[in-house]
């Protein structure tokens, strides 16, 4: 059976329910013969809608922390091919949870005949089925014993994230007792299960770097067992090229199989220099780079109206700049002036779709519970979605040409982005040089030290 024949889809979870409960009147609640309130099915699908749209807002935090987080080891190339695989894996979760009643919707198949709740037994098994099908999607199986052990506790995430979700959505406000929706519950699940994924993918990524070093792997031939995935080839590419980064990254660096009593223990730390006593403190770390001013960006008087969003715009390039050590920058100043960056129309295209669907989801709720239909609702917000769309741009946190990487830290306006994205050529070469000044063995631990300001 094709490993991805075994994911359910929403539609999969929506025919479940709907052949368990069969047709039933009323919007939220009917009355059981105690007289207590009982879900409908319609209320029960719009749970399940609101949880899909958590997982597709999800994907997007995600990918974003993640590429916050990697920012130095490049990880943009990867990350969509990393937040798919993730996103697939934890529908099997959320097929398992949902359809096996773990929050008391009635229904007890369980979709693979596991527990819904990843504890106790139920989690491990579950554990062992996620962790192996993964593994084989990347071509990963070498990583096994490094990844496994620390995936059931993860599931815990998407479970509070899918709990939040159902729980959150009470049904229409006036027509049961308990009251509308929660307006926030989409964003509150949204952020449970995007904190799942993110571990996820620093667990998978701690585990071949425990495999590496701790279970004395070869890269090359952990790569060349990835060659056989179409999932992992990239991935296997992306890890020959930044092996040692991976290796020396502080988020990686916990992961591998627990240690027995009768374990080799790892060896001490080793004993000062000679020219240092035991007692004497460390030689003091070189202090950094200075801050660099950058000449002042101009706001348009055209764009007066618009002077907080060119601040939060500057302020986030502030921000990603400073993020990058002086060799990201450099390297990527050089990549950008020699015509190397080329941005990938894809990591544009995946994070405008997610940004709309929220921002569609976002206007449907607050028209629904302005009092708009169902239907008119949903036509009105995706109008809205679109004119409010084709305002914005993706943008680059640094921009591109200040050395930034092809990841889409946010959306903002589009007459904004223009006006800093076209001032930064004039502006640059001071930072240039200041970057420059920095020893080149202190520029692979020295952040970028800029400061950008409005006229």
């Amino acid at each position: 059976m094709p490993l991805w024949s075994i994911v359910p889809t929403w539609f999969d979870i929506e025919r479940r329910f709907s052949r368990s409960m069969g047709y039933q009147p009323g919007a939220s609640f009917q009355r059981s013969p105690n007289n207590e309130p009982v879900s409908t099915l319609q209320l029960n699908l719009r749970r399940i809608s609101n949880i899909r749209t958590a997982f597709i807002r999800a994907e997007w935090q995600a990918a974003r922390r993640l590429g916050r987080r990697f920012a130095d080891i490049d990880i943009a190339s990867i990350i969509n091919d990393l937040i798919d695989v993730v996103s697939q894996m934890a529908m099997i979760v959320a097929g398992s949870t949902l359809v096996g009643g773990a929050i008391g919707a009635g229904i007890g198949f369980g979709f693979f005949g596991i527990g819904a709740l990843p504890s106790g037994a139920a989690g491990a098994a579950i554990g062992l089925e996620v962790s192996t099908w993964i593994l084989a999607i990347l071509g990963l199986a070498s990583i096994a014993e490094f990844f496994v052990d620390g995936l059931p506790q993860i599931f815990d995430h998407y479970v509070r994230g899918i709990k939040v979700a159902w729980e959150g959505t009470r049904g229409e406000p006036g027509l049961n007792p308990f009251g509308g929706d929660d307006p926030q519950v989409v964003d509150r699940a949204a952020y449970h299960i995007a904190q799942g994924h993110e571990e996820v993918v620093i667990l998978l990524l701690g585990a071949i770097v425990a495999y590496l070093t701790r279970g004395r792997g070869n890269a090359s031939v952990l790569a060349s067992e990835m060659q056989a995935s179409s999932k992992g080839a990239k991935l296997g590419q992306w890890m020959l090229e930044h092996e040692e980064a991976l290796k020396r990254h502080p988020d990686l660096q916990n992961a591998g199989p627990r240690r027995g009593a009768l374990d080799k223990q790892e060896s001490p730390p080793p004993p000062p220099p000679p020219n240092r006593r035991a007692d004497e403190p460390e030689p003091k770390k070189p202090l950094g780079m200075a801050e660099h001013e950058v000449p002042c960006f101009r706001l348009s008087e055209k764009h007066r109206n618009l002077a907080k969003e060119f601040d939060d715009q500057l302020k986030a390039q502030q921000n990603g700049l400073n993020d990058l050590t002086v060799d990201e920058y450099l390297k990527g100043r050089k990549a950008f002036t020699d015509g190397d960056v080329v941005r990938d129309p894809k990591v544009a295209r995946d994070a405008r779709r997610a940004f709309s669907l929220d921002m569609e989801s976002k206007f449907r709720n607050q028209l629904r519970l302005e009092g708009r239909p169902p239907s008119e609702a949903a036509a009105l917000a995706k109008k809205m979605t679109s004119e409010k769309m084709a305002t914005l741009a993706a943008l680059h946190n640094p921009d591109l040409f200040a050395g930034g990487k092809d990841i889409i830290g946010d959306f903002g306006d589009r007459r904004i982005n223009s006006s800093i994205g076209s001032q930064w050529p004039s502006r640059i070469s001071g930072l240039d040089t200041a970057a420059s000044n920095i020893p080149d063995i202190n520029r692979e631990t020295t952040k970028v030290n800029a400061k950008l300001k409005k006229c």
